[in-house]
This record gives C-alpha cells, structure tokens and sequence, in this order.
C-alpha cells in the first residue's frame, strides 16, 4: 500500500493522501475474522469456500519460490515467522470475494483467449521468441503446477483482472501534484558552510559523584545486562556424515558414466543472422559481403536493428531451425555463409567467434564427484539418524552423551542474549538455524526437551537450556567509568550545540558567514549543488534535511555526517528543476504513482467487498495447519 508513491514522492505524500484514502488492513489484522465454527472450509466469503488443499498447495508454491530466491532451503517455521502463511490466507481470502462478484456477474473466458495469453508470455518463449512447449512445461514444474491446473489458474486471474480493473482503471494523479513530486525529488541547493570542531565546546569537568549517581538512576536501562543463557546444540548436517562416506572407485566412474552430460559444456558461437524474402536478394547480400561489405552495413542498409540481425552466443541445440543450425555450426570463425533456407525465411550467416566444446575427464571431476556421492548418501541417511537421535533422547540420553556415542558434533554455547550476541557484545558464530535455534532457546527452559529444529541442506539441529542468567541492572562499580565516559560525553555535545546555535542566531542577526568563521578559527567553503539524496561523510541526513527546510538565504546547523563537529550552513541558492512533462523520467513517476494509487483504490475495495460478503476463517483447521507441517 502506497509503496510505489512513497518511493517517488516521499513521506510527505503519504501524509497527504492519508486524508483521503483508507488505508488497507496489514496481513496481520485479520485476527477478528477466526471462528471455532465447525466447517471443512478453511475460509468463507460470501458463497466463495477456500478448502485446506487451495492453502497447502498455494502455501508449498510459495515455500518452493521463496527458497529460489534466496537460494537456501526456506522450512515451514522460518517462513511462517516471515508471515508467509497469513500472506496466503489473506491472499486467497481477496481472491475468494473477486471470484463472488465474477461468479454474479456471469463472466467466462474463452479457451483461445487462454492459449493466446500462454503463447504470448515471455517466460515460456525461447531465445526466438517463440512458444517453446519444453520450457512451458518446465516453468510449470519448477513452480509446482501441472498444465490443468495452471490453466485453471490463469482462467480465474483474467477474471479477476477484470473485475479489479474497473476499479482502478483511469486512475491517474493530477499533474499538479506530479510537479510538486518532481520538484522535491529533484529540487537543488547550494550551501555556505563551515565546521564547528568538538574542541569548541571548551572543557568539560568531570562528573561529581552525585551526578553519576543521578545519571546512573536515570539510565538504569542502558546498563541493564540482558538475559543471557548457556547453550548445548546438537548439529545432525549432512555435510558432517559425508565426512565418513568412502566411494569407491568403482562406484566413482559408474556416476561419472551416468552423469557425464552433466559435464560437457556445448560449442557456443556468436552468431549474426539476416533474414531476407527470397534467395536471390539473399545471394546478392552474400555476393557483396564476399566482395568486401561488411555484414553489419549491410544490416543497416536495410533497416535492420542489432534485435533483428544479433542471435547472440548460442548453442547448436538453442536454433530451433535444424537446416540454419547445421549450416551456422559448419562455418570457421569469421566466415559467411551462403543462403542457407529456413523454415521461416532465407538466411545469411556470420560466425564472429566460436567457443570449444568443454569436456571433463573423469580425473577432472573425480574429487568433486567423490564429495556430491558423499553427500547424497549421507542426506539419505539423515533421516535414519533423525530417528535414532530422537530415541536416545526419549530413552533420556542428554545431547551430549548422544554427540559422543553418535559422533556428531556438540556446540556448546556459554553465554548468548536473544539477539545472539555474546557477553563481549559480539555474535557467536557457528550456529545452525541461528534464527530459528534462538527462538525454540529463548521460549524453553532448563530441562525442557524441545523438537528438533530444520537446518538449510536438510539438516536438524537440537537445543537444550543448560543454564539461565536473568536480565539484571549492571553494578554502579561495574560501571562507574562508562557512566563518567558517557556523561562527559553528552556534555560536550550539549555544550557544542549551544556554541553552533549560538553562531547561528549571530548570522541571523545578520553577520557573515566569513565573519563568523573567522571568528572561530574556521574557513568558509561552499557545496556543489545537492539534492536531498545527496548524503555524505560531511553532510549528514539530518544536515540535508534541515537544509531543505531552510529558505534561500536561511542559516542552521546540523552534526556533521562523520566526526564529532557541527556544521554551521546557509542556504546560498535555491534551483528548481524545469519539469519536461514528455521525458522518460516523468512518465515513469506518472505511471508509478497511479499505480499507487491504483493499488490503493483495489485494497479499498476489496476490504469494502469482503465487509459487504462476510468473511469467517475456521479457527480450528487454521491452528491445525499452522501446527502441522504445512
């Protein structure tokens, strides 16, 4: 909500169009919807049902994509503790009261408006940009559907568009206020300025002891130590059973059999390509290029662009025309082909440069062989281990005595907070599902047995609370000396805001800013023009910020970006930007901002639908799926 207006207007315009938009429930604002009620649908909207299996299988896509993206195996808890189980909820629940309003207003999609839509969709067009049947099916499998299914799928979302797209279509934000938008993002200013050293706020006498005592009292909080707690974790990783894995050699060259198109990489080759209607205009393109034309004057002879002549490094296999791949894959490097006929058109060919087939030996692939096997079995034999583990715990074995009989390794932790920092103040390293192993930590206590924990590649980790130290107020002994070293410290800052502010009320009454930093020992400088993005070891965010509050001419002072000083500053001009309404960059903050607006109006919307339809979630099934393995 109002994310793509924020990020091009600024906090200020959410503030403007707080007053006349109503702003849509978070994903965790749904608390008030759950009912024990009896049902087998997870969720009701209207006449809509949401089932269990539309949640699990959205949910698993979900899992599956996440886990793409960030490229490590994502468990159901840390997703859950990312919210991505409300997410689906709240998602399908939307979902659920658009398919009400399609489903009163009659609405159908053809079949053909379906295959136009899949044929069209760049995710499953080849390097040509034609349909590829392969890939399709591919994309589908990688994100958990089948072609019935997302046919269905896709059925449901054009008409849901549909139903959507008459509220937020025309949505378009006056240009007015675009101006006034673009004016901020890109308003400059430039700036007299010089900078108050720390030393300007004189000497600062230590504190009495009544004074720490009272600033002690008064900060008490600061100097709390947080609870700390001593750990044992036990890690059960395949990467630790591959440790112990010998493959032998017979076994090596059997995968390496099995597998060895896995390690063939395939010629490439550059290749430039120019279509013509007939041979003959083919053959006399052919016949300049051997005269001594370049390829390329000849492409732009005839209009073309690099999109229409560049194929780009390709493999023999990505050319879906076998006559054109034959003939591009026969040519030495530099060489043009002769007319060679397509498919689809008379071709000429031009090779710019050819990479070699790359073939690995057994001998180049054998160590890393050896640790893939090794580790495909030991991911086997997690599972067995698992359950080994989980009986010697129910037979009262400790984590420890496990490790040792198991010889799997046990970390012990001696003292961590929450935020898994250790007494030093720094993190403690070399903990599996840190996030994770903390949060089953901190909600335990000593001697309670918890549930082994998910760990990235497959993995299990198991925690036990060996020893809790309460959150406790630190000593005043303890820290006498940070006490002092802060309070001192706090006084100097005081002391040098009231020097600078002192300086600035003097160039309001109308002194110089030479005169003023003369008198201070200091040399005048003047910025080049800023914008309030342009932060800086000098000019710190809050520097730009009370700069740009200024009028042109106007004095203030800010700390300076790094160091301990004050910058003292004068607004030395003001530049407002022109607006060229027709550029690339205000269509683009055009069209951004309506689509926040645009996303606004459809949650608007939607909250108002669901109000009108009525929504109740099981709260029984839901708890059940949040505590299952969903």
């Amino acid at each position: 909500m109002l994310e793509a207006l924020r990020k091009g207007a600024g906090s200020w315009i959410a503030k403007i169009f707080i007053g006349l938009l109503v702003l849509s429930f978070a994903v965790w604002g749904i608390n008030d919807i759950f009912t024990g009620q009896s049902s087998t649908s997870l969720a009701t909207v209207g006449d809509q049902k949401v089932t269990e299996y539309q949640f699990q299988e959205v949910f698993q896509r979900e899992l599956r994509q996440l886990s793409q993206r960030l490229q490590q195996q994502v468990s159901v808890d840390q997703a859950r503790q990312l919210g991505v189980d409300r997410q689906v909820l709240q998602r399908l629940i939307s979902q659920a009261a658009l398919d009400d309003q399609v489903a009163s207003f009659t609405l159908a999609v053809p079949d053909q408006a379906i295959a136009d839509r899949i044929v069209k969709d760049r995710l499953f067009q080849n390097a040509q940009g034609k349909f590829d049947r392969l890939r399709f099916e591919q994309v589908l499998a990688n994100n958990g559907f089948n072609e019935q299914t997302y046919v269905a799928v896709e059925r449901q979302n054009i008409l849901r568009a549909e139903i959507a797209g008459i509220v937020d279509r025309g949505v378009t934000i006056p240009i007015e206020m675009i101006k006034a938008i673009h004016r901020q993002q890109n308003e400059a200013r430039t700036a007299e300025y010089f900078v108050v050293p720390a030393s300007k706020a004189g000497k600062i006498a230590e504190p009495t002891d009544a004074e720490q005592n009272e600033y002690y009292d008064a900060n008490k909080r600061r100097f709390t130590a947080p609870e700390f707690r001593t750990l044992s974790i036990l890690r059960l990783d395949p990467s630790d059973l591959a440790k112990g894995i010998d493959i032998s050699e017979e076994n090596l060259k059997k995968a390496f059999e099995d597998r060895k198109d896995g390690y063939v990489t395939p010629e490439r080759r550059e290749i430039l390509q120019m279509a013509f209607t007939s041979t003959e205009e083919a053959q006399k393109a052919y016949d300049r290029i051997s005269s001594g034309t370049d390829f390329v004057d000849i492409a732009k002879e005839r209009k073309l662009t690099e999109v229409d002549y560049v194929l780009g490094t390709v493999t023999r296999a990505a050319l879906p025309d076998k006559a054109i791949a034959q003939a591009a894959f026969e040519l030495a490097e530099g060489a043009v082909s002769p007319p060679v006929s397509g498919k689809l058109a008379t071709v000429v060919l031009k090779v710019l440069k050819i990479e070699p087939e790359d073939r690995k030996t057994f001998a180049d692939v054998k160590a890393d062989l050896q640790n893939q096997l090794s580790l495909e079995q030991a991911q086997e034999e997690v599972a067995n281990m698992h359950d080994t583990v989980e009986d010697a715990r129910a037979g009262g074995s400790t984590l420890a005595e496990i490790s040792e009989k198991l010889n799997l390794p046990l970390i012990n932790v001696d003292t961590i907070d929450r935020n898994g920092l250790g007494a030093d103040g720094k993190a403690v390293k070399d903990i599996p599902a840190t996030t994770e192993v903390l949060r089953v930590a901190f909600e335990s206590d000593v001697g309670v047995e918890n549930d082994p924990i998910d760990t990235a590649n497959e993995g299990y980790a198991w925690v036990d609370v060996d020893e809790v130290t309460p959150e406790a107020v630190r000593p005043f002994d303890e820290v006498a000396a940070e006490i002092k070293t802060l309070w001192v410290s706090e006084k100097r800052r005081d002391a040098l805001f009231k020097f600078a502010q002192g300086l600035v009320d003097q160039g309001r009454d109308g002194k110089t800013m030479a005169e003023l930093a003369a008198a201070t020992g200091e040399t005048v400088q003047t910025t080049e023009a800023m914008r309030r993005r342009d932060v800086s070891d000098v000019f710190s965010a809050t520097a730009i910020s009370n700069l740009f509050q200024q009028k042109d001419g106007g004095w203030t002072l800010a700390p300076i970006g790094k160091g301990d000083g004050m910058l003292i500053m004068r607004v030395a001009s003001v530049t407002a930007p022109e607006f060229p309404k027709d550029t690339a960059e205000v269509k683009s903050l055009s069209q951004q901002l309506d689509r926040g607006l645009g996303e606004d109006l459809l949650q608007q919307y939607l909250n108002g639908l669901q109000e009108t339809l009525g929504v109740t979630v099981n709260a029984e099934i839901w708890e059940r799926l949040r505590g299952s393995g969903t």
